[in-house]
Parts: C-alpha cells; sequence; structure tokens
C-alpha cells in the first residue's frame, strides 16, 4: 500500500464553520504510523490558486501522468501529511511509486525538506 494514492476520508478544517471536518478525498500512503494507521499526503485540486504553495504542493497533471486515474490536476500536499487509520482507506486509485518512481521521489524529497524545516523551527 505504501506508495499508492487510495481513496481515503481525511481530516481538513472547514473555514465555514471554524471546525475540523472529513471527507473523501484521495490521499498519497508513505509509510505505516504503526499496524492499523498510516501517514498519507492529501491529494487535492486546490480550486483557490492562492491556496497553492509553489514550494511543497506537487501538481499533477492527469495529462502527463495518464495513469494516475486523476480527473483534474491535482497537487500531492507534501507539508500537509497527516495520519489515517486503515479503516478509512479503500479503492486504490493509482500505484504512484511503481508507475512514476521519479514523481514518487521527487514528493517524499519535499516533504522531506518540510520535515527539516519544522525540526529547524522547532530547535530555534
Amino acid at each position: 500500500m505504501i506508495g499508492e494514492i487510495h481513496k481515503t476520508i481525511t481530516p481538513f478544517y472547514n473555514s465555514k464553520t471554524g471546525l475540523m471536518s472529513f471527507k473523501s478525498r484521495p490521499a498519497l500512503l508513505i509509510a505505516n504510523a504503526d499496524v492499523d494507521d498510516f501517514v498519507v499526503l492529501p491529494v487535492s485540486t486546490i480550486t483557490r490558486r492562492e491556496n497553492i504553495n509553489p514550494e511543497y504542493d506537487i501538481e499533477v497533471d492527469p495529462a502527463f501522468y495518464t495513469r494516475t486515474n486523476l480527473a483534474k490536476i491535482s497537487y500531492i500536499r507534501t507539508h500537509k501529511q497527516t495520519i489515517i487509520n486503515r479503516s478509512q482507506i479503500s479503492d486504490i486509485i493509482c500505484d504512484i511509486k511503481s508507475e512514476y518512481p521519479d514523481l514518487y521521489v521527487s514528493i517524499l524529497e519535499k516533504r522531506e525538506k518540510f520535515s527539516s524545516l519544522i525540526t529547524d523551527q522547532a530547535l530555534q
């Protein structure tokens, strides 16, 4: 499952209600957190362009990455990782790790860069 994009139920902040909510969205599974939990990166279409982070959101255009099975240009949000339970994961959408290994490595590198930034901030 690691390296695959799956349909998932993931948390998000609902700015209209001011509360955390959940929605169905694709997410890239990048690690096991423990036996029943996974570390995931959300995959989003990001409808408001000002919300795209040019450093950490990685664009995945289905016209170029045809085997992703994504309907629209989407972004893998390497700076927004979260933990979800196995029960929140359903159908596989694409195996990025196998189908697009270079893209997968660049995603992990961006996530690592962001994690290093977190560490640097925490040590200040």
